[in-house]
């Protein structure tokens, strides 16, 4: 197994793991509190792995060019304004429309590689794209209040219009990743994978503290006040982030976000065989379409 997936997979089951934590602290911290914890706890995290990646390997850090800084700020903030543009939708009565639709961000990531990289998909990747964008919309509108009628009605929603914009400012955020490790002289694939990911880490941390001082003081002290209960989403956080890095360096960024939409099946997994609840004939007909979208990929 080629290793871009073993990371992939990694990523996709901490990345369950730490929207689980960030979820659960939702009450407590609120909602720009349990978003800035994703950021400000993995930021040790991610400092450490570089300095053991570079003490292990005797590397020296690669010098910081200007379109590493460009892309790796362009990144970062987009991936802050993905996260407020997702809170925004949670305080909207009907949400699940625009958090369906945000889960595009697989199919604009795909069109954003094209234009900034230059590295298309293939055929056969693009129509793995598509059934997967489908299989997702099915499951989450099958959830929904709306229901599987309300697929074509939502498509004139602000919601819609906000899980779009959620979804393309995530798909250019990982491609600007991308652009920006690739920016960076010498290192390793790994330091340099590393690097970008702890940098952009430190931005996030920086931008959008500053933000929560001015918008939301009470949720930024609470997340610092009860680190005892969201550290472990730092670690998570983490662990994803490098894992994402270091994938979308080894291959094509809409192909490993195709691949990493199996965390939706992990998900649904943990649902039938923890919670015991059962799987609808849509939802089942969904993880086909999921699994076939997911095998399609790996058989390019």
């Amino acid at each position: 197994m080629s290793i871009w997936i073993v990371l992939t997979l990694v990523a996709a089951t901490t990345q369950t793991l730490r929207s689980a934590g960030q979820k659960q602290m939702k009450s407590v911290l609120g909602d720009f509190g349990a978003s800035y914890i994703r950021f400000s706890y993995a930021l040790p995290f991610a400092l450490i792995w570089l300095a053991a990646w570079v003490y292990y390997t005797g590397q020296s850090l690669p010098t910081f060019t200007a379109d590493f800084w460009l892309w790796v700020s362009i990144g970062g903030l987009t991936q802050v304004i993905f996260t407020v543009a997702l809170i925004t939708l949670f305080n909207h009565r009907n949400f699940a429309a625009g958090t369906a639709f945000s889960k595009t961000e697989v199919l604009q990531a795909a069109i954003f590689e094209a234009l900034i990289i230059g590295e298309v998909v293939s055929l056969q990747v693009g129509l793995a794209i598509g059934l997967g964008v489908v299989a997702v919309l099915m499951l989450s509108f099958h959830k929904s209040e709306a229901g599987m009628k309300g697929l074509i009605t939502a498509f004139t929603s602000y919601q819609t219009l906000l899980g779009l914009a959620a979804g393309a400012f995530l798909g250019l955020s990982t491609v600007s990743f991308r652009a920006a490790t690739d920016a960076l002289p010498s290192g390793d694939v790994i330091l340099r994978a590393s690097l970008s990911a702890a940098t952009s880490t430190l931005l996030q941390t920086v931008i959008m503290g500053i933000a929560l001082l001015f918008i939301a003081r009470r949720e930024l002290t609470l997340s610092f006040i009860h680190w005892r209960r969201v550290w472990p989403v730092g670690l998570f956080g983490a662990i994803t982030t490098a894992c994402w890095f270091i994938a979308f360096s080894l291959h094509n960024v809409a192909s490993v976000r195709a691949v990493g939409q199996v965390e939706l099946l992990i998900t649904l997994g943990v649902s039938a065989l923890i919670f015991k609840e059962r799987i609808t004939r849509i939802e089942a007909s969904s993880i086909a379409l999921l699994g076939l979208s997911i095998i399609l990929v790996l058989l390019d």
